[in-house]
């Protein structure tokens, strides 16, 4: 499914861009310039209580914002927009069989930190150090796919991710269906999230049903992910996800 959406990509030049290019889009395209994830997920806001400007800090304010290099922005993208029309339909088709039953509210681009691009593409080239030459797309590009991760209530351990285990380190759950993805983190009614991500799969070891604890430190020596039946793929290493685009939508 993942080679597909590549390809819709790459008959929309401006569309493949946005995925694959790191810089800043052009301000147009965005009503809302950088905002963090957290301002976006929160629909409950305290009301501001009424106090008079400080000069000082209001100056402070203006000056110039040092962008901090891993953490990322936001910048959301119009109806009609080429790319996120791209994203929508990627999004409601691999919902499943049955039609998207909500609506899509927003769609914002992540604009990642200069560090975090770096650290997702130095894994990308140990993937491809690692692989043999059975292994073709991990050798070619580190078997890069698209796929899903959910904002929501935890899965198999907490937050979609795992800390530690019988190999250590930390582990991330992706889904190929934006359906199985929601439903894996909770379901249910109301205003969700999810993220579109550029995952580097690496070497895959496949299992009918997806087990973390039968990861061990012989399994990441020598594969870099483990996928089951559903459509699931756990990485091995945060660094395999580049977060691309955050979906808000409401079911």
């Amino acid at each position: 499914m993942s080679s597909g959406w590549v390809k819709s990509w790459q008959c929309k030049s401006k569309a493949f861009d946005d995925v694959y290019n790191p810089k800043l889009m052009s301000s147009y395209s965005c009503r809302r310039s950088t905002q963090n994830l957290k301002d976006v997920i929160n629909t409950k806001k305290p009301k501001p209580k009424k106090r008079e400007p400080d000069p000082v800090s209001t100056r402070i304010r203006s000056s110039v914002v040092v962008r901090d290099p891993l953490l990322p922005t936001l910048t959301e993208l119009a109806e009609g927009h080429q790319s996120r029309n791209v994203v929508e339909i990627i999004f409601q088709t691999s919902w499943g069989p049955k039609p998207f039953p909500g609506r899509i509210d927003m769609i914002f681009k992540v604009q990642n930190g200069s560090k975090t691009l770096t650290r997702f593409e130095e894994y990308r080239e140990a993937v491809k150090t690692k692989s043999r030459e059975e292994n073709a797309r991990s050798v070619a590009d580190g078997n890069e796919t698209m796929r899903f991760y959910c904002l929501g209530p935890s899965y198999g351990g907490g937050a979609w991710g795992i800390l530690g285990g019988k190999g250590g380190g930390a582990s991330i759950y992706t889904f190929a269906g934006s359906c199985m993805a929601h439903d894996k983190a909770g379901g249910g009614k109301g205003r969700k999230a999810m993220l579109l991500c550029r995952v580097i799969a690496g070497r895959v070891l496949k299992q009918n049903e997806l087990r973390y604890d039968s990861v061990d430190s012989d399994v990441r020596s020598r594969f870099d992910s483990l996928s089951g039946d559903d459509g699931e793929l756990l990485v091995f290493d945060t660094r395999a996800v580049l977060p691309c685009f955050l979906i808000v939508y409401r079911l």
